[in-house]
């Protein structure tokens, strides 16, 4: 087997264990914030860890309304290149 399709396997398993990795993440910080009452726990710079390097990020409204606004861009930047990706597979 040649050296490229192992690398190619070992990426795609790689990062098929980052993406579970990253829904269990996920999964338990629902769970937390269900637990707790506290929504903080989804605040997309806890989920970072960006909490530990700047302490105070988290607190306020404004950080929970750039929190959500940057999830909103990545999601719906992933969506559109899907879309476009579909598109472009279509006119094929």
């Amino acid at each position: 087997m040649p050296i490229i399709k192992i690398s190619k396997k070992f990426i795609s398993s790689f990062l098929k264990f980052v993406l579970l990795t990253a829904i269990i993440h996920i999964g338990v910080l629902v769970f937390e914030a269900i637990k707790n009452g506290n929504i903080k726990y989804l605040n997309y710079f806890q989920i970072l860890g960006l909490k530990d390097l700047f302490p105070r990020i988290i607190n306020g409204k404004i950080s929970d309304v750039i929190s959500i606004s940057i999830m909103t861009i990545i999601t719906g930047t992933f969506l559109t290149l899907s879309l476009l990706k579909k598109e472009r597979i279509k006119q094929l």
